[in-house]
């Protein structure tokens, strides 16, 4: 027995001395991990070493640390990059540094792979913070918002829970405010932010024990490179949202969080309340319209959806969505689209579809696809517009760009540069026109403008008949394309659609198609000649009871049956 219970308790000892060991190696493991990420992120408070300046830019101090993996976001109307600086050898806190360089004007904010640099020439404080005893896990924060150096009252100031993220609220006119906090730890962090002002933090204890604690959450910041493509700045964003949220936007710049899902009846009625705004969920649901941060999943509206920064995913909406950010993924609406910056995926809407840039995807809209760059393809019933640069357009009425790399497909096409139009009217600034004026074997004497860009081109043209009874006057119009082109010979191949009429403007419903091989010799820099076989089909003028099917000949019509036939025009073309 006394060997057996030797056994057992020797055994014991060593299995709890394993367990010491493996949750003393974990733990170490975890606090190397948690100062190593730590590390990497705190770059403000972290050591750098600087040479001296003597009157450079402070553009070239950037330079300097940009060399040393420290990077900067900043609005470059609020920071004079070009202003010149003297700095004495440094080695010390970054952060320290920067306000040395700068001056105290200016506010820093560490993101994940960027230091925020904001204008920040005022201080703020509070006052009189009153909290109110802990009831239904929930609890109230009260307290005035003044103006350091003049000891007003500030109105319009973004006050929210720093902990959990889960309320926000704005200061009245008179400074105060009261902020609901669900669920607080024993601890809260009151932050306050607003334009301007540097960003203050409130660091409570609360007076009772909280029987649940608050789960931290992931935050993030977002950099707008260009400050007027933001939804505050946007007339689509002004529509869908209220006046205190986009003060909300402006006090809180690109700090966001990340949340699992939100449901929202309106913009101003959401789980998330009024910090919606700087929410990024995977899942969102708006009964009528909601706004958020962002999306990386899934939204839903049976109205609207707005999204302060970018969507990654799904969005569908009965009415709109509007994206502030890069959209990356599907989008849907019964009215429009409208994506402040980059698109990477498909837009789809009933009448309007608009985005900064299509980077990679598809625009298809019933109405009108409009973008600054398109390096992908517009699908429009009415119109296309790229202010820019165009890939591919098509429309059932209008395509404008102003360089387009693919094809254009419309009635009308307008560009800078397009090699590619295709339509009845084309007009392509850096492109060809001209005058053509010839006579074919039908007596048909014609005057045709061709315009387009260096392959493609249209064909509109007028003529008369010289010797025909039953035709007096003709319409033409044909798409072309310039299959050599030499310094002294063209040769081009054009379709064409002839439509008939009598002496009196009569339309006759006798038609006639032909394919034209057309070789030019350049007799001057603006004037060509060319001789022009073709080959024709054409419908019988007077057809003869009972005739069937189609007569092959080797030049001119038959009067009395459906012909293809051989054929040519001869003339000139004049080439502005």
């Amino acid at each position: 027995m006394s060997i057996y219970y030797t056994f057992i308790r020797s055994l014991e000892i060593t299995t709890h001395i394993t367990r010491k060991i493996t949750l003393f190696i974990a733990t170490s493991l975890i606090v190397c991990l948690s100062c190593s990420s730590v590390y990497s992120q705190n770059r403000l408070s972290g050591p750098v070493e600087l040479p001296k300046f003597e009157n450079v830019a402070i553009r070239e101090v950037f330079d300097v640390l940009r060399q040393q993996s420290i990077l900067f976001s900043y609005n470059s109307s609020l920071l004079d990059l070009d202003k010149e600086v003297s700095m004495a050898p440094y080695q010390g806190l970054l952060i320290d540094y920067l306000e040395k360089l700068l001056g105290e004007k200016y506010s820093f904010k560490e993101a994940n792979s960027h230091i925020i640099i904001t204008y920040a020439p005022q201080r703020m404080d509070v006052s009189t913070v009153d909290i109110d005893t802990t009831k239904n896990n929930r609890t109230m924060i009260s307290g005035y918002v003044k103006d350091i150096r003049t000891n007003l009252p500030v109105g319009l100031v973004s006050v929210y829970d720093r902990t959990a993220f889960q309320g926000a609220t704005l200061t009245g006119n008179n400074g105060y405010f009261e902020l609901d906090i669900k669920h607080p730890t024993n601890t809260v962090t009151i932050a306050l932010s607003k334009e301007n002002y540097r960003d203050t933090m409130l660091v409570l204890i609360l007076p009772v024990e909280i029987l649940q604690a608050s789960k931290g959450k992931r935050i993030g910041y977002y950099h707008a490179n260009d400050s007027n493509k933001t939804i505050s700045n946007s007339v689509f964003g002004r529509f869908f949202t209220s006046s205190r949220q986009r003060i909300q936007n402006l006090n809180l710049g690109g700090f966001f969080v990340y949340s699992p899902f939100q449901v929202s009846m309106t913009p101003g009625l959401s789980t998330h309340g009024l910090f919606n705004s700087q929410v990024l969920n995977k899942f969102s649901l708006n009964i009528i319209g909601g706004y958020t941060a962002g999306v990386t999943g899934a939204e839903l509206a049976g109205g609207f959806n707005v999204n302060q920064y970018n969507m990654h995913g799904v969005q569908l909406a009965g009415l709109s969505n509007v994206v502030g950010g890069n959209t990356s993924g599907f989008q849907a609406a019964g009215f429009g689209n409208v994506g402040l910056n980059k698109l990477t995926g498909v837009q789809l809407a009933g009448v309007w579809n608009s985005a900064d840039t299509v980077v990679l995807g598809l625009q298809l809209a019933g109405g009108i696809n409009r973008a600054k760059k398109v390096k992908g393809i517009q699908v429009a019933g009415v119109m296309n517009m790229a202010t820019g640069d165009a890939g591919n357009q098509l429309a059932g009425g209008l395509n404008i760009a102003s360089k387009v790399q693919g094809v254009q497909v419309a009635i009308v096409n307008i560009a800078d540069s397009s090699d590619y139009p295709i339509g009845i009217f084309n007009w392509v600034k850096n492109g060809s026109r001209q005058l053509a004026l010839g006579i074919d074997e039908s007596g048909f004497t014609a005057l045709n403008f061709k315009s387009g860009g260096r392959v493609m081109y249209s064909v509109l043209g007028a003529g008369t008949y010289l010797n025909n009874d039953t035709f007096k006057y003709g319409l033409e119009i044909g798409i072309g394309a310039r299959l050599v082109r030499k310094p002294s010979f063209t040769l081009a191949a054009e379709l064409v659609q002839r439509t008939h009429f009598d002496k009196d403007f009569n339309y006759k419903a006798t038609n006639r198609s032909s394919l034209r091989i057309i070789p030019a010799i350049h007799l001057s820099r603006h004037l060509q000649a060319y001789v022009a076989p073709s080959l024709t089909y054409a419908d019988a003028l007077h057809p003869e009871p009972g005739a069937k099917g189609v007569i092959w000949k080797f030049w001119k019509t038959d009067q009395t049956r459906n012909t293809f036939h051989g054929g040519g025009t001869i003339g000139l073309i004049y080439a502005f």
